[in-house]
């Protein structure tokens, strides 16, 4: 759903009435003035930032680098006042060393104890003495021959301890050798106060947090403003080797173990204790025995004149920025607002207003172009559509004889007004002929009114004679399918006696078989016969010879004789069984014989009958054949007449559709003709 735009009228300082145009939403969507001054605004802070990051880094830097070096600078000429202070100390005790009251024998103690005094007095010194060349003091009768500062002067040049801890008093000994020419012939010393170092260290502090520090060779703090930490002897490397896990304390003694090497540096480290961080520098003193000296900075002190320039650098920037946006609205309010007009204007245009006022911009650059624009585009699409809602309009209301006006329109409106022209004209072609072609369409349809009605008529009577022909059709298609039934179960019939001939052929095939292996057998039995014959005649033979013998034999062959007379009558037995059996096999084979006659015979007959019952299946089978062929072809004519009879209906469906529809249309050309008769075409 489109939201349509809220118009309100508002009046400028010169009292002209301004169109504005509020649409729904408008206040979620940026405006050009915002994206214009946020622009500027990122762009100032960007680059304000970018300065600010650049100046903080460099000036962080420059600083840092200049307070490393000021420090080192520092260290160094701390080293060299203290060896210089050293050195004059050392060197006044040596002139003192030198005053030949010292070596002179013929001077006595007392006056050598005032020449000292006199000396301790000047330099206010605690008190002095000297020692003879095996380190006994002649002044005040006591052996220092096992002290450090005896025995380093009397190798042959002055010395200086370090800090002598007496409870909370610490000291000085300065000592001299006192030499005759080249031979070391004692000792010239003095206590000191400590004030000598504490007023190098006093003289080193660099602003409010800065401080100094000596150290001797094993890292002991000797000299340092809190008296407390040389009276106590610190020494931060022995602390650190005790509390390894004490990172700051470790980084200190890390330090102060290149103080003892007699290195020269700078280093950083953070305190945590103040939170601070810190730069420390340091340096060796000559004309001692390992002494060093530190010089301690508080970065963050030296830092801050350059923090609170970078606070003024950001203040800066954010005036500027608001300076800048100040200056950025009131210069894009002079250009935004006639845009922002135009553009309210515009999109009321493409809502469809165009009666509303074009704001007017006098300034003379890019606006006034962009606000005479939309005034001329105001007008000419008004003019434009003010045209087609009339030319629309009366071919709305049916009149065709409204012209389009001659002049085209601007631009790539030009094609407007020719589709305009265009569709006017081919409305007038268009109509025109439809109004002819209803009229022919009126004449047309009734002339296939009446046509159709005909062929009704004709289409009914063909429907009925169709009809009679399906019905004989059928009753022939019925008797078709009978006469093929019939013939199929003779087919079957005959297939069936065909069946049982070839059966029963195999039955007298069986039989033939029978019979020869019955004449087969009658031979052999003859065989055998033959030879029962020949035996019971060899027996007959053997009788008669035992007869013989028996009868040779007398008495003794009675017995003998009855019993070949039984043999004798045995085989004459014998042999007239088997020629019986003989003659009666013959008259088997005879009849076998004659039984194999009549058997071929019928096997010949059943083989031919066999032969004839294939050929009649084979016949019947063409006759079925030919009556399913037959039966096959009055069905295609009852189909074929069944969809002549459909099509001859469908005709007269038709032929009765379209004699409803040519009325229809009939009237339905008498409604166009009305509807066309409404439009006023142009006469050509």
């Amino acid at each position: 759903m489109i939201r349509s735009p809220v118009y309100t009228t508002q009046t400028n300082r010169k009292g002209e009435g301004v169109l504005h145009l509020r649409r729904p939403g408008t206040e979620e969507m940026r405006k050009i003035q915002t994206k214009i001054i946020a622009i500027v605004v990122l762009a100032t802070v960007c680059v304000s930032v970018i300065a600010g990051i650049v100046s903080t880094a460099v000036t962080r830097y420059s600083t840092a680098s200049a307070l490393e070096k000021n420090a080192l600078e520092t260290a160094k000429l701390a080293a060299l006042a203290a060896e210089n202070m050293i050195s004059t100390y050392t060197l006044t005790i040596a002139e003192m060393a030198s005053n030949p009251i010292l070596v002179d024998k013929n001077a006595t103690p007392e006056e050598k104890q005032e020449f000292i005094q006199e000396r301790v007095d000047a330099y206010y010194m605690r008190f002095g003495g000297m020692t003879d060349a095996d380190g006994y003091d002649v002044v005040h009768g006591v052996d220092v021959s096992g002290e450090p500062f005896f025995q380093a002067a009397a190798q042959g040049s002055s010395y200086m301890s370090t800090p002598y801890i007496d409870g909370t008093d610490t000291y000085l000994m300065v000592a001299a050798p006192i030499k005759d020419g080249d031979e070391v012939k004692g000792v010239l010393y003095f206590q000191c106060d400590t004030y000598i170092l504490q007023s190098i260290i006093e003289g080193l502090q660099i602003g409010e947090e800065g401080e100094a520090y000596i150290l001797d060779k094993d890292g002991t703090t000797i000299a340092y403003v809190d008296q407390e930490a040389v009276l106590n002897r610190e020494n931060v490397m022995r602390e650190a080797a005790a509390a390894p896990e004490d990172e700051e304390l470790q980084t200190v003694a890390a330090i102060e173990k290149k103080m003892t090497l007699g290195e020269i540096g700078v280093e950083r480290f953070y305190y945590a204790e103040d939170q601070s961080n810190n730069i420390q520098s340091y340096a060796p003193i000559a004309g001692t025995d390992g002494w060093s000296i530190a010089v301690t900075i508080d970065e963050d002190e030296f830092m801050r004149p350059a923090e609170y320039g970078n606070i003024l650098q950001t203040a800066i920037c954010v005036v500027a920025c608001i300076v800048i946006i100040i200056i950025s609205m009131r210069v894009s309010h002079t250009i935004v607002t006639p845009v922002v007009r135009c553009a309210e204007r515009i999109r009321a245009l493409s809502q469809g207003d165009l009666g509303s006022p074009v704001p007017q911009v006098k300034s003379k650059d890019e606006t006034r172009i962009l606000a005479d624009s939309t005034a001329q585009l105001v007008k000419d699409l008004g003019t434009i559509v003010h045209e087609m809602q009339d030319i629309l309009g009366a071919i709305a209301d049916g009149n065709l004889t409204r012209e389009v006006s001659g002049q085209s329109y601007p631009g790539d409106f030009a094609a407007l007004w020719e589709s305009l022209r265009v569709i006017s004209d081919k409305l007038n072609v268009t109509m025109a002929g439809i109004v002819s072609a209803s009229d022919q369409v009126s004449t047309g349809s009734d002339q296939v009114a009446a046509t159709a009605a005909a062929l009704s008529h004709g289409a009914v009577e063909q429907t009925s004679a169709v009809g009679d022909l399906s019905g004989t059709i059928s009753n022939m298609s019925t008797e078709a399918k009978g006469i093929a039934q019939m013939t199929e179960h003779a087919k079957d019939v005959v297939g069936e006696a065909g069946e049982k001939l070839q059966e029963s052929g195999g039955y007298i095939d069986s039989l033939n078989q029978a019979m020869g292996q019955i004449t087969q057998s009658s031979e052999e039995i003859s065989r055998i016969i033959d030879t029962i014959e020949n035996i019971a005649f060899q027996t007959n033979i053997l009788a008669l010879n035992a007869a013989v013998e028996a009868a040779r034999a007398g008495t003794n062959g009675k017995g003998f004789a009855v019993v070949a007379e039984e043999v004798r009558n045995l085989a004459t037995k014998s042999d007239q069984a088997a020629k019986a059996t003989k003659e009666l096999i013959e008259r088997s084979v005879n009849a076998v014989e004659s039984g194999s006659l009549v058997v071929g015979k019928v096997t010949d007959s059943v083989t031919a009958a066999v032969k004839m019952a294939d050929e009649a299946a084979g016949q019947m089978e063409q006759v079925t054949k030919a009556v399913e062929d037959q039966t096959d072809a009055i069905e295609q004519v009852a189909s074929g007449i069944e969809q002549i009879s459909g099509v001859v209906q469908n005709n007269s469906a038709t032929a009765e559709e379209s004699a409803a529809t040519s009325q229809e249309l009939s009237g339905q050309a008498a409604m166009l003709q009305q509807l066309v008769g409404g439009f006023r075409l142009l006469k050509k």
